[in-house]
């Protein structure tokens, strides 16, 4: 399904996210199946996006679609406020040289059930204040 955006993208608005920055936000993202088994987001990409009014509108959106979301009218200006790293075997992520703000974290964890795709996306929230790391798990 598609979602279109109504907040205008205001550049000065995500700004901060691109300013020198002394901390580090580390994680790990994984679901658990039905059957007790952990999968994690081994080799996903997992995105630092500052949580601004036009992200957190696709953001609200997104979670009232069940399955993957397209924003229809995504502004390509966000992308230099975007960090992606690879998450690694274990879903865990690092993003180094954070400056203070909020960010919203955005991975996905899939695996195969016979025919059938199964996981989704993991979010979370996190605010950077006075350069303090942050560790943040990603589940459901």
């Amino acid at each position: 399904q598609t979602v279109t955006v109504g907040t205008p993208f205001d550049p000065a608005e995500h700004e901060f996210a691109v300013k020198p920055g002394h901390a580090t936000i580390t994680g790990q993202a994984f679901m658990r199946r039905n059957d007790g088994v952990v999968v994690y987001a081994a080799g996903s990409q997992v995105m630092l996006l500052p949580a601004s009014s036009y992200v957190l509108e696709i953001y609200e959106a997104s979670q009232k679609i069940y399955g993957a979301a397209k924003v229809g009218n995504l502004d390509q200006r966000l992308a230099v406020y975007t960090k992606a790293v690879q998450a690694n075997g274990e879903g865990r992520f690092s993003f180094s040289g954070v400056p203070d703000g909020s960010y919203l974290i955005a991975t996905q964890v899939v695996w195969m059930a016979g025919d059938m795709r199964q996981g989704g996306d993991l979010t979370k929230f996190v605010t950077v204040a006075g350069g303090q790391n942050v560790d943040a798990i990603l589940t459901r």
